[in-house]
């Protein structure tokens, strides 16, 4: 075995080792979001305004959790991607459809997750030089799973950096197929053009030289997501298209749009790598002959600048302002939804 492959084998092994700490950890309160029925809210902790109510809670035994009400398949979706992931031994924060009752609320039916403690200085940035080599060979994995679960709402906000090796978990599924399983798997793929996702500039600083990536990882993880049984993968997503669709034609088309993600990832991801190699090359080590190239390779610059721009502006006091008056404003739309149940 040659110098570069051993060591690939062992950075492996020691991201595995990590990641199988994470996922312990998480799964620690597995056993307690599906037990707990009788939960009380946490005077210290404001309930969180917006489109999707969200309450802080504890239980008896002193276990805190986090209930949000939201739509059907937003919360469904949540669910499935615990599920799809946990099934391929991915980290992430368990997630369940409960009815609980809550002192001074009574019955109410949503989704429950443990709570999970969030530094708010501790955060990705925009700048992947300043990641963790870990950090990023995580965010390689992860992109495996968002094409299978069809999640392009991946801001670095929505990452929380547990244990000592800070290591980036996702804790916000709810937008997975929110293209319904029709996303292209590219570094430009965004759920929202205004909000750069984390692969946005892991890509991005990629492309221009600046960082170098274990692709291999990436290729690993597709060959995992590949593996998955099929006979899980069509019984857990067949139970999201049918709350997601009433019309069981577009829900079964769904479904089938999956199982083919999870059949052709392997071929994607190599695509994939192989494009990203191929604009590394042209702006780094070509030099353009043509005007035309040149161009291409200016305006691909500054999209990548663009990238850092919006989200400087959306993580500024101005943005987060913005965001909160939206939040109102929705809320008061949509006051008194329906949480009975």
């Amino acid at each position: 075995m040659s110098e570069i492959a051993h060591g690939s084998r062992i950075w492996q092994e020691m991201i595995d080792s990590s990641t199988s700490r994470v996922r312990d950890e998480l799964l620690a309160g597995r056993s307690a979001t599906l037990e707990a029925k009788l939960l009380r809210k946490i005077d210290s902790e404001r309930p969180r305004a917006g489109t999707k109510p969200l309450w802080f809670l504890e239980s008896a035994e002193g276990h805190r959790f986090v209930l949000k009400v939201a739509e059907p398949a937003l919360m469904e979706a949540e669910q499935i991607a615990w599920e799809l992931r946990e099934l391929g031994g991915r980290p992430t924060v368990p997630a369940w459809i409960e009815t609980v009752h809550v002192e001074g609320l009574g019955e109410i039916r949503g989704l429950v997750k443990p709570y999970v403690e969030l530094e708010n200085d501790a955060e990705l940035g925009s700048d992947t030089t300043s990641w963790s080599e870990l950090q990023r060979s995580v965010m390689l994995l992860e992109h495996a799973w968002e094409w299978l679960l069809d999640n392009l709402d991946t801001n670095t906000s929505q990452y929380a950096l547990l244990g000592p090796d800070a290591y980036p978990v996702n804790i916000d599924w709810d937008r997975c197929y929110a293209s319904d399983a029709r996303s292209e798997l590219s570094r430009f793929a965004k759920y929202k053009s205004g909000l750069p996702n984390a692969r946005t500039f892991l890509y991005a600083d990629y492309v221009e030289g600046r960082t170098e990536l274990q692709f291999a990882l990436l290729q690993r993880e597709g060959s995992r997501v590949r593996k998955l049984p099929e006979s899980e993968v069509r019984r857990i997503v067949e139970r999201f298209a049918r709350v997601r669709f009433d019309d069981p034609d577009q829900a079964q088309a769904l479904v089938e749009r999956v199982l083919a993600r999870r059949r052709e990832i392997e071929w994607e991801i190599a695509r994939f790598v192989r494009e990203l190699r191929l604009e590394r090359m042209r702006l780094n080590t070509v030099r353009p002959k043509t005007m035309l190239a040149r161009a291409r390779n200016a305006l691909t610059l500054l999209w990548n600048q663009w990238q850092v721009a919006l989200a400087a502006v959306v993580r500024s006091p101005a943005g987060s302002i913005g965001r909160a008056l939206l939040k109102l404003v929705r809320s008061r739309q949509g006051a008194d939804p329906a949480l009975r149940g």
